[in-house]
């Protein structure tokens, strides 16, 4: 399981989430790691497309049959179990995750306030945290770090910012400890996306970074294509 996740709120995690999972050519599953208030399907524009929410598995228990569920959830075109309203409870959200990541690769949208959940502290191979360059975010990250206890050994860095300044990605990744990915500026080609209410497109900014977590995390990705 691959994990995104923003030190601070408003850094583009779920949109970034949403480009790894397109440019990954590996079956997978996104998922919304806010059970309850996320919106990972609209990210991706799969927001009107049928299929089960969290809300759907509340009454769920025990060990999930995977590829049964994958069949049943939203496709984008890889299956997406995202938020609406009320969630189930955690001991559901763990049998899910991990039969989810039995299963298939799944790529976790995890929102900040939505730590510690067991679930997201149990499988991940990678977590990959996006920290912004402001110092109030940089005090953010220092916190969710902390937060994240052992899963510290997992987490790499991905910095947001409107440029790549010139060494700040490189101090900020000495400060923390924590091995530098790639620096995600804004990108336009993002917000035209969002205006047409499509995903994240396969070209930009956006796309190059997730070619990158695509390759460390072996999703067997199609980079060249992404960044192009």
């Amino acid at each position: 399981m691959v994990v995104l996740s923003g030190a601070s709120g408003g850094l583009g995690t779920s949109t970034l989430a949403g480009a790894v999972a397109g440019c990954a050519c590996a079956d997978l599953t996104l998922v919304d790691g806010d059970v309850r208030a996320g919106g990972i399907d609209v990210t991706v524009g799969a927001e009107h497309e049928p299929g089960l929410r969290w809300p759907d598995l509340a009454r769920h228990e025990g060990p999930v049959v995977a590829d049964q569920l994958r069949g049943r959830l939203p496709a984008a075109p890889w299956p997406v179990l995202a938020a609406r309203g009320a969630g189930p409870a955690e001991s559901t959200v763990v049998e899910v995750v991990r039969g989810l990541s039995a299963a298939a690769p799944v790529v976790l949208d995890l929102p900040v306030r939505s730590l510690p959940e067991r679930a997201w502290t149990e499988v991940p191979d990678l977590v990959v945290l996006l920290v912004g360059l402001r110092p109030r975010w940089l005090r953010d990250a220092e916190t969710h770090l902390d937060r994240l206890g052992a899963l510290r050994q997992r987490v790499a860095l991905v910095t947001r910012g409107p440029l790549r300044p010139r060494g700040a990605p490189e101090r900020v990744a000495e400060h923390l400890g924590l091995p530098l990915l790639e620096h995600l500026p804004d990108d336009p080609q993002v917000v035209r996306a969002e205006a047409r209410g499509g995903p994240p497109g396969r070209r930009g900014a956006c796309a190059g970074v997730a070619g990158v977590v695509v390759e460390v995390a072996g999703l067997g990705g199609r980079r060249g294509r992404a960044a192009a």
